[in-house]
């Protein structure tokens, strides 16, 4: 079967390249959406430290 496809391959190799840059197209929006969430939630996790947190020096010292 495979040698039926590599004559294909030969003649016309744009399908190929298609898949190919449609796999990088996909991953470098993946990888951008994982970056995108990464800093969403510490920008969360920061504002929500900020909002939560008191004052040390109002406390008494025990």
């Amino acid at each position: 079967m495979s040698s039926l496809l590599f004559p294909l391959m030969r003649e016309n190799p744009l399908p190929g390249l298609a898949a190919a840059s449609l796999n990088i197209v996909v991953a470098v929006c993946l990888v951008a959406l994982s970056l995108l969430l990464g800093i969403t939630i510490a920008m969360i996790a920061w504002a929500h430290s900020l909002a939560t947190r008191s004052d040390v020096r109002s406390r008494p010292v025990a």
